[in-house]
């Protein structure tokens, strides 16, 4: 079936022969331009089941767009191997394949029995917590459809235009229950985002425990009736740095407000050791992190996150704001890691630095013109 399995290779070029199933097949568009490819991706499986991430960067696209169909086994060769990527992994396997224009590609017609269709690590929904920020694998699940909403049309925080959205519930073994949101094109034909892929009944052991589990108990999917407004929620209020700092946090705890304001300073302090489960402070243990949330104390290794003290204002005062994880990442369009691995100890990154006195339209102030000062849209408890 092929000169060698996936787990002979080794880095550098590759004229032996590899017989895979292109497991799962996607396209990666450029976040700020849905007409940019950045590359497509697949899963590879060989026939005893083991995995490999493979890449097509654009140069060669459109020869394998034709080429290659998800579910279909290939005779690969002449292809590079390098280490896999630090983020965003969909198989555990430290090494990766990049076709190129040189890559030779054979259809398998008479394909065994036994060749694997699909490969997935599995998280337990009661563990989804601990994966928050967590970026060096995609994460797996699996459970039981309960309830699927309507889809309703809203304008979510921060933005100016109005985005399709539908939630869809599943549950696990242990009654466990996990809303799983699409937006936009996704919302309608439930689908999630590129690297996303939903399989429906799988013939496979996990899927048949876990029906077997749940024996004659097992409900008709609920259609969520709660979410049938399709008008867009309204805006939220305007209001400036003097207007929210007197507000009463216990009062307005659950209201959201825009406020618009320039960022006049940044603590030198960006980023911290957080905890892998809580994602709370983690201090050194030994030659580990420990929680330093009492009810935690998880020791392990931390995962590194943005935390992001600046003081911002506007014409009517200056006030404290404290932003984290994502909400720094939409600015800096990098991870914390990332921004770690890419400056000296101590220096504050030119993604970080640039915010200041940055005008903008939206929280992505780093991508905008400067025309406006920027909008974060914030909770007054905050």
């Amino acid at each position: 079936m092929g000169d060698v399995l996936i787990p002979s290779l080794m880095t550098g070029d590759c004229n032996d022969t590899i017989c895979v199933r292109a497991s799962r097949f996607w396209e990666f568009y450029d976040l700020n331009d849905e007409t940019k490819l950045l590359h497509a991706d697949l899963v590879l499986l060989d026939e005893e089941g083991n995995s490999i991430h493979a890449q097509i960067y654009p140069n060669a696209f459109q020869r394998f767009k034709t080429l290659i169909k998800e579910g279909n086994v290939y005779n690969l060769a002449c292809f590079w191997v390098k280490k896999s990527n630090d983020k965003y992994k969909p198989v555990t396997n430290e090494n990766m394949i990049s076709l190129s224009t040189w890559t030779t590609i054979e259809v398998v017609v008479e394909i065994p029995h036994a060749f694997p269709m699909f490969t997935y690590s599995l998280t337990p929904i009661e563990q989804l917590p601990s994966r928050v920020d967590y970026t060096e694998y995609f994460t797996d699940v699996i459970g039981i459809v309960t309830a699927i909403s309507n889809v309703i049309t809203l304008r979510a925080r921060g933005r100016q235009n109005d985005s399709l959205k539908r939630v869809v519930t599943i549950c696990s073994e242990s009654n466990a229950s996990m809303d799983v949101v699409l937006w936009a094109s996704g919302a309608v034909t439930l689908a999630g985002n590129s690297p996303c892929k939903w399989y429906i009944n799988l013939d496979v052991p996990e899927a048949r425990a876990l029906l077997s589990s749940i024996g004659n108990t097992n409900q008709p999917i609920r259609w969520d009736q709660q979410m049938t407004p399709t008008k867009a929620t309204p805006a939220v209020e305007h209001k400036n740095i003097s207007e929210i700092k007197d507000l009463n946090p216990f009062k307005y705890k659950k209201m959201d407000f825009l406020v618009t304001m320039t960022i006049r300073n940044i603590d030198s302090s960006w980023w911290y050791n957080s905890c892998y489960k809580c994602v709370k402070t983690a201090k050194p243990y030994g030659d580990l992190y420990k929680c330093t949330d009492s009810e935690c104390n998880y020791i392990g290794k931390p995962v590194q996150r943005n935390k992001l003290s600046m003081i911002a204002g506007d014409e009517t005062g200056d006030t404290d704001f404290i932003m984290f994880g994502r909400w720094v990442q939409r600015l800096t369009k990098k991870t914390a890691d990332t921004l770690i691995a890419e400056n000296p100890q101590g220096f504050i990154p030119n993604e970080i630095t640039r915010l200041l006195e940055k005008k903008s339209n939206s929280m992505s102030a780093s991508q905008k013109t400067q025309q406006a000062p920027t909008k974060f849209a914030s909770r007054s408890m905050q």
